[in-house]
């Protein structure tokens, strides 16, 4: 059955979240927790597979754990290439920067708390692990994995997976902290509010769904669907082709650690292409050519949309007995510090930033910044059920701005692996813990500023 191969991991992903669908919909209390399909099926396959493979195969997993790990890393390249080809239709909006300065602060914060967690209760580890919970929890599993297998390819040589899987249960936790305490949260501010809360709670986006039809004689999805796929196929073979070019020019510098440290950003280059490409077909645009045909919204929102539920199941099902062992106790004290000190900041800061929603804006911002968009959607619905407010297109917007606030936050993330094994080692962690306090007081203090100044942006 070798020819079945990687058709194995789909098939069981699927299964598994097909199951997670039917138990949300038909089991009493699980629509009353915000928690993805994607999330409840690695979960149910997690369990099933920790409690039976040692009894009945003899292994740690039913499955192979560097076949799902390199599912995940493909798999966040893939949706955030989707992502990137889409046209961008909206405006800016008002507060859409503020939204993207406590955001990036946030982050910020996240890694400073679980960098000082390692440096003080956990000395024996290496520093930068904590530093994954802001990916876990500000970005979801995929960018965590992805620069936890970076850590790996320089301390282990790829050997083990540890720091991936590290990522990948860092946002397993960050789901489920936001997605029970973000229901009682909703629940203490419906009571305050007198009114009811929502009995149930739908995973749902706030997007314009626009069907693209081909043709005039026919309405062909396929053809839309083939379309973006070989698009996104060519720009994935470049990402492919630029990392083996890099492999075999710089492949063995510092013993492959500074490839190791670009193969795990193939979504950046990614997304470098994506843009590319969109910027030649904008040209040809102007110049009169009718290519819209070539950029369908509705499909890559799709496609980008199967690619994180994968990578949110498979992230999941990384999970190992020898890896709950060994940090098992790191993840937990820190998920439940860097989560209850996330809440309390947006809290806040929400408070003095914003003039009206501000309790919106804090469900909302709180389920995106310990789990993903989705899941700060999916609260924010528990409060503002018809999204009349303009909370969740400025939670969109503006956690995009964050992205580019937040590159060189990316630049103190990679200290630790950097400066790991040197002589100094231990004073350039404490520099990266100086660097991410300094972040989060400056853009906290910047935007009191722009609030008290009255800049509405």
């Amino acid at each position: 059955m070798e020819e079945w191969g990687i058709i194995v991991y789909f098939l069981l992903i699927g299964v598994l979240m097909f199951v997670a669908k039917v138990l949300k919909t038909w089991v009493p209390g699980l629509n009353k927790v915000v928690i993805p399909t994607a999330l409840l099926g690695g979960f149910i396959g997690l369990v099933i597979s920790l409690v039976f493979a040692p009894i009945i195969t003899g292994q740690e997993t039913f499955y192979d754990v560097n076949a799902l790990i390199f599912m995940v890393y493909h798999a966040l390249a893939i949706g955030f290439i989707a992502l990137a080809l889409k046209r961008d239709s909206s405006k800016i909006k008002k507060k859409i920067w503020s939204t993207g300065m406590l955001i990036t602060s946030t982050y910020a914060m996240q890694a400073l708390i679980g960098l000082l967690v390692v440096l003080l209760f956990f000395s024996t580890k290496f520093a930068g692990s904590g530093m994954l919970v802001a990916l876990g929890f500000g970005q979801g599993p995929g960018l965590a994995i992805s620069i936890g297998s970076v850590f790996d390819n320089v301390i282990t040589d790829g050997t083990f997976n540890t720091f991936a899987v590290l990522g990948a249960s860092y946002s397993f936790l960050g789901f489920v902290f936001g997605g029970t305490i973000g229901v009682l949260l909703i629940n203490i501010i419906s009571r305050k509010r007198g009114v009811a809360k929502p009995k149930h709670y739908q995973e749902s986006s706030t997007g314009k769904i626009t069907v693209e039809i081909d043709t005039i004689k026919e309405i062909s999805t396929l053809d839309g669907l083939t379309t973006q796929g070989i698009i996104i196929a060519i720009i994935y073979g470049l990402v492919f082709l630029t990392l083996h070019v890099l492999d075999i020019l710089i492949g063995d510098i510092a013993g492959g650690a500074v490839f190791g440290l670009i193969k795990g950003f193939n979504f950046i280059i990614g997304i470098l292409y994506a843009l590319l490409y969109k910027s030649v077909l904008m040209r040809f645009e102007r110049k009169g050519k009718n290519i819209r045909f070539m950029t369908n919204n509705y499909m890559l929102s799709n496609i980008a949309s199967a690619s994180f539920n994968i990578m949110i199941a498979g992230s999941v099902l990384t999970i190992t007995l020898d890896f709950l062992a060994a940090y098992g106790v790191q993840l937990v004290v820190t998920a439940i510090l860097v989560g209850i000190i996330t809440m309390f900041y947006l809290r806040f800061m929400t408070k003095r930033i914003y003039a009206d929603h501000h309790e919106e804006y804090f469900i909302g911002l709180f389920g995106m910044l310990t789990g993903v968009a989705s899941t700060g959607l999916a609260l924010l619905k528990g409060i503002d059920p018809n999204l009349d407010t303009p909370v969740a297109e400025e939670m969109v917007l503006g956690s995009g701005t964050a992205i580019s606030m937040a590159l060189p936050l990316f630049a103190i993330l990679f200290i630790p692996i950097l400066t790991y094994g040197s002589s100094n080692e231990l004073l350039w962690n404490w520099i990266a813990v100086l660097g991410c306090l300094t972040y989060t007081v400056v853009f906290a203090i910047i935007l009191m500023i722009r609030t008290r100044r009255g800049v509405n942006v």
